[in-house]
C-alpha cells in the first residue's frame, strides 16, 4: 500500500473475520441492543457509566428538548431514574435545545451542556443543565437546575464538558472562535478564571473554528479539541494555563493546527474526541479525507505533552487514517482502554445504511485486527455510534441513534 503524506494508512474491510473480534453482548438489552424511544425522534449524544455499573446517555428528541435515560448493568430502563428510566428537559426560549456533551460528578449528580435561545431571541447561548441522581433537576445550581453563558460574540453552543473538583468546564465555539467557561459547583462563572470573567475565546486558524471536545490534564490545564480552517480544514488543538491562558508550552502559542490527510484542494479534516493518555499524550480522533473528493476515513492523531505530533505512533507520522465499508467512516467519539488501545467509535456503511462501528488501534496506532472493525446494522435504518464509554471489566458500551423511528440506541460489546 503507498504510504502518502508520510501517515501511515491502514486497510480494513468492512466486517472482522478473526474469531477474537469484538462482538455484541447477548447479556445486554436484546442480544446486545436496548432502544429507547423519545416520540418521533430520539438521539443519544453521550454515555457515561456510574461506578454502580448503570449507565446514562443524554441527547435530545425532535422538538429539541434534552433527553436523558438510565439503564442498569444489563440494559433495561433503571426506573429509580424518574420512575421511567428517562428524562425530558424543555429549555425556554425562541429555538429548539441541542444536548450535545455529558459528564458526572463524584456525588453522582449528572451535568448535561449544549445549547439554547435562553432570552427569547435567535442567539444560542451555551446551556448547561445538572440533574440531580434520581433525575429531578438540582435546585442548587444556576436557576433552578439550569445555567447559561452569553459570550457576546455571536452565537454560541457548548460541545464539551468536564467535571475536575469543585469546577465545571464546558467548551465549544462562540462566534467564529473556539469557547471555554469554567464554573463553580454552584452553576455560576468563576471569576478567577478568565482574567475575571470565567470565559475565555480564542481565534483559532484563518477563519471559523468549533471545539468538539475536552479534557482536563492531571496539571488541570485544560486542551481542547476540534477544527478550524487554515488552507482547508484542520485538526485544531489549544491548551491553556489553570487560569484561562493560553499555554505558550503547547504548539505555538497554545494552537496545534494538524493536516491530517495532507494540503490538497479540498482537504477536509475534523477532531470529534479526544483523549488524555496516562503518559500525559494527547489523542485526538475523528475523520478527514486523503485525496479531492475522496471519501471520509476514521482518523486518529497522537501529540506529546507539548503539541508535536508523537513519532511512535502511525509509522513516524503521527497520523493514522482508517477507511471503512463502502462510502464515509467517520469517527464520533474516542477512549483509551486498560492496555493502551485506542478504541474509536463512530460509523461507516456497507451498504445502503450507516451502521454503528468501532475499530480499534494498538498503542502505536497500527489496526487491532484482532478486534475489527466491526460494524453493526441497526433495522434497515441509517445508525451511528455518537458516544462510547469502557467498563472496569473491558466492556465496551455506545450510545447513539437507529431504528425507526429514530431512538436512543446503545449497544455493548466484549
Amino acid at each position: 500500500m503507498k504510504i502518502s503524506f508520510g501517515m501511515a494508512i491502514s486497510v480494513a474491510g468492512a466486517f472482522a473475520t478473526s474469531a477474537q473480534a469484538a462482538s455484541l453482548d447477548p447479556t445486554f438489552g436484546s442480544a446486545g441492543i436496548t432502544s429507547t424511544a423519545f416520540g418521533s425522534y430520539g438521539a443519544a449524544a453521550r454515555i457515561v457509566i456510574q461506578p454502580d455499573g448503570r449507565m446514562v446517555s443524554a441527547g435530545q428528541d425532535a422538538t429539541g428538548d434534552f433527553t436523558l435515560a438510565r439503564y442498569t448493568s444489563s440494559g433495561q430502563l433503571d426506573t429509580s431514574f424518574n420512575g421511567t428510566g428517562k428524562v425530558t428537559t424543555t429549555p425556554s426560549g425562541s429555538c429548539p435545545g441541542q444536548a450535545h456533551a455529558l459528564a458526572l460528578q463524584a456525588d453522582g449528580k449528572i451535568v448535561v451542556a449544549g445549547t439554547s435561545c435562553p432570552n427569547f431571541n435567535s442567539t444560542r447561548n451555551f446551556t448547561i443543565y445538572r440533574y440531580n441522581t434520581d433525575g429531578s433537576l438540582d435546585s442548587t445550581f444556576g436557576s433552578s437546575g439550569k445555567a447559561t453563558i452569553n459570550f457576546y460574540a455571536g452565537a454560541s453552543e457548548a460541545y464539551a464538558v468536564a467535571v475536575q473538583g469543585n469546577s465545571i468546564w464546558v467548551a465549544g465555539y462562540a462566534g467564529s472562535s473556539f469557547a471555554l467557561a469554567r464554573l463553580t459547583s454552584t452553576g455560576t462563572l468563576d471569576y478567577s478564571f478568565g482574567s475575571g470573567s470565567g470565559s475565555v475565546t480564542s481565534a483559532v486558524g484563518t477563519g471559523s473554528a468549533v471545539a468538539n471536545s475536552l479534557v482536563i490534564q492531571a496539571d488541570g490545564k485544560p486542551v481542547l479539541a476540534g477544527y478550524a480552517s487554515s488552507t482547508g480544514t484542520v485538526f485544531a488543538l489549544t491548551r491553556y494555563t489553570t487560569t484561562g491562558a493560553l499555554d505558550t508550552t503547547f504548539g505555538t502559542g497554545g494552537k496545534v493546527l494538524t493536516h491530517v490527510g495532507g494540503t490538497f484542494s479540498g482537504n477536509a479534516s475534523i477532531a470529534t474526541s479526544l483523549a488524555v493518555q496516562g503518559d500525559g499524550n494527547l489523542v485526538a480522533a475523528g475523520y478527514a479525507n486523503s485525496t479531492s473528493n475522496g471519501h471520509y476515513q476514521l482518523a486518529a492523531v497522537r501529540y506529546t505533552s507539548t503539541g508535536a505530533l508523537d513519532s511512535s505512533f502511525g509509522l513516524g507520522s503521527g497520523k493514522v487514517l482508517t477507511p471503512i465499508g463502502n462510502s464515509d467512516a467517520i469517527g464520533n467519539d474516542v477512549a483509551i482502554d486498560v492496555n493502551g488501545g485506542i478504541i474509536i467509535g463512530g460509523y461507516a456503511s456497507t451498504g445502503s445504511y450507516r451502521q454503528l462501528t468501532l475499530n480499534r488501534y494498538d498503542a502505536s496506532g497500527n489496526q487491532d485486527d484482532s478486534f475489527g472493525p466491526v460494524v453493526t446494522a441497526v433495522a434497515s435504518t441509517n445508525a451511528a455510534v455518537q458516544g462510547l464509554a469502557i467498563q472496569s471489566d473491558g466492556k465496551i458500551v455506545v450510545a447513539g441513534y437507529g431504528n425507526s423511528p429514530t431512538a436512543f440506541v446503545i449497544a455493548r460489546y466484549q
